[in-house]
């Protein structure tokens, strides 16, 4: 994989994790406090800047309230909304 791809892969999985946010009506702070993940870190990765470990991604995934397939399934439903 390029560095070009990862970076591509990053942003998309950013704007996933903001959609999701986004849909269950948080704010960055809020997630925060769930998450103990520092906002300025959920924005960075939020906008695809900054590199995610795994238990990072299951950290979000789960204050969030969603399995980690949710945020990786780019164009997938979003949680609670049944898919045509």
């Amino acid at each position: 994989m390029e560095t070009s791809d990862f970076t591509l892969e990053l942003e998309k999985l950013g704007k996933r994790i903001k959609q999701v946010r986004k849909h269950k009506n948080l704010t960055l702070l809020e997630l925060e406090t769930i998450s103990g993940i520092n906002d300025s870190d959920l924005s960075r990765y939020e906008q695809g800047k900054e590199n995610l470990e795994f238990f990072t991604i299951y950290k979000i995934a789960k204050a969030l309230g969603v399995e980690v397939h949710v945020l990786t399934n780019y164009d997938g439903a979003l949680p609670g909304i049944k898919s045509k």
